[in-house]
């Protein structure tokens, strides 16, 4: 079971974590997490889970690695407890998407992200995902978009450049809309019969640029606007 169809896909939907069946694991063959908590274990929280009669939800864990991808602190209450044994979900990929759902799930519930957590998860997606958008990073991590655009700038000396970004939809979208243009007319000069939806799927651009820019390469023109 991957963790993502496409580990460009940053669509919450794209978690399968949830479609894992639950086996009891030994703690023993546990590893730490590879947590986007720069502290990662609350002393308070963890008693507070050791001394509650409710049963704990099951954690995740990265298979390939043994590494929990999220439920630490239900790990340190299992100890506690006493336990040497702690109902799990797997999950396989690698290990920037492992950190990737631990990021999201953290997001989702448990002891919330702390701002920092949050911006030092995003700086690392920025790295491991440079193609992702800042809204996608941005949905995932908890940030305003313009708060992941700040990093971005911050970091861009060590971030590849690419001409599209992958938004929060799946779609890539190129950074420049004469980018787009540009790439469209290449799409039309090789088969200028391409349907037009193909043309603004492949090039990332709206339908209504791809019929002017195909408009404007079968009369001769540049594709790119003045």
């Amino acid at each position: 079971m991957e963790i993502w169809s496409d580990t460009d896909d940053p669509r919450p939907e794209a978690d399968a974590s949830g479609r894992s069946p639950v086996e009891s694991v030994l703690i023993a063959s546990l590893r730490s997490a590879d947590s986007p908590r720069l502290d990662p274990e609350d002393t308070e929280h963890i008693r507070t889970l050791a001394q509650s009669d409710t049963p704990l939800p099951p954690i995740v864990v990265h298979r390939p690695t043994m590494r929990v991808v999220d439920g630490t602190h239900r790990v340190r209450a299992a100890v506690r407890r006493g336990d040497d044994r702690i109902d799990t979900r797997f999950v396989d990929g690698d290990e920037d998407d492992a950190f990737l759902l631990a990021v999201r799930l953290n997001i989702a519930h448990g002891l919330p992200l702390t701002l920092a957590d949050r911006r030092a998860a995003a700086a690392r997606i920025l790295r491991s995902h440079p193609q992702w958008s800042d809204r996608a990073i941005g949905e995932t991590t908890g940030l305003a978009a313009k708060a992941v655009a700040a990093l971005r700038t911050e970091s861009a000396a060590g971030v590849p450049g690419l001409p599209s970004r992958i938004g929060r939809d799946g779609r890539r979208r190129p950074l420049s809309t004469a980018e787009g243009r540009r790439s469209a007319g290449e799409l039309v000069k090789a088969n200028p019969h391409a349907p037009l939806r193909q043309i603004a799927r492949e090039a990332g651009i709206s339908l209504g640029t791809a019929s002017d820019v195909r408009a404007r390469v079968l009369r001769g023109e540049d594709p790119v606007l003045p």
